[in-house]
């Protein structure tokens, strides 16, 4: 495999911080942001692991109105109408007609439309159930395998149960929703962590002593910096999973690898790595 090819390329360069400094020329705009995109795919590897462990997922604020139908009444009634086997009684089932709205366990057609009609409704069929809530679209889920009416013992019972019944239905969606928002929110955090560090870079060419002279080196700079510290962050996820651990650890070690980088280099390509000599206002001091 060669290994002199991009992206391949970008692993060889961020292990030293002479190597970071040196190749700061080597990247361009593409590469950087195909980069930049990678650095945070890499984050996300333990986020999609933990969302794919989710079970359930609360969805009370999303139908807010529906869910204060339940209280402690409707969950009495519902052991009435459930048999041994854990499976609705629907006939006659039952009807439940509330202040805000409708609870009903039945398998008439006509009965679900006509409950339907309802503001906010909890229509519990024999192999479905209905979920509506005032401004939001009708929801329909089927139940899983291991649905089980007896098992409902308090409204906390219930709520769980509506939502894990949901979100079984919904999986693919809420995960992959949830996955695209966390995308974006470390990704255009990454990015404004990357441009504004460059920017303190990029002013350094004000000075003679630095040989940084655009800002797209800087940027190179900062990416080649990042890398170490994000793969300590992805290796920190797999002892103990938080997010906020380990954006922490990116952004302090890529500030220690910038120091490194500095200590080593003095950001001024003449500077030897072995003898390290100090080049202040451009003047090397043996």
């Amino acid at each position: 495999m060669k290994t002199d090819v991009f992206p391949l390329t970008y692993f060889k360069k961020i292990w030293t911080p002479r190597r970071i400094f040196d190749n700061r020329h080597q990247l361009n705009w593409f590469q950087l942001l195909f980069v930049l995109f990678f650095l945070t795919s890499i984050l996300m590897v333990p986020v999609s692991l933990n969302f794919l462990k989710m079970d359930t997922y609360p969805i009370e604020e999303s139908y807010p109105d529906a869910f204060e139908l339940i209280d402690e009444s409707v969950v009495i009634a519902f052991k009435e109408v459930a048999n041994e086997k854990g499976e609705w009684i629907t006939e006659p089932g039952l009807n439940l007609v509330k202040d805000n709205g409708v609870v009903s366990v039945t398998e008439s057609d006509s009965n679900i439309e006509e409950n339907l009609k309802a503001e906010n409704a909890l229509v519990f069929s024999e192999n479905e159930f209905y979920l509506k809530n005032k401004g939001v679209p009708i929801s329909t889920v089927r139940y899983t395998k291991d649905f089980n009416p007896n098992q409902i013992n308090s409204v906390e019972d219930m709520k769980e149960t509506i939502s894990r019944q949901w979100f079984f239905q919904n999986r693919i969606y809420v995960i992959g929703s949830l996955l695209l928002l966390v995308f974006s929110i470390l990704f255009v955090s990454t990015l404004v962590i990357v441009l504004g560090s460059a920017v303190f870079l990029y002013l350094t060419k004000k000075n003679s002593f630095s040989s940084i002279k655009t800002y797209k080196e800087s940027v190179n700079l900062i990416l080649n910096a990042l890398g170490i510290p994000s793969l300590l962050a992805l290796l920190s996820s797999f002892i103990q999973f938080d997010i906020v651990v380990m954006l922490t650890i990116q952004s302090v070690g890529l500030a220690l690898m910038v120091l490194l980088v500095f200590y080593a280099t003095r950001f001024n390509d003449t500077v030897s790595v072995k003898n390290n000599r100090e080049v202040v206002g451009g003047k090397k001091h043996g």
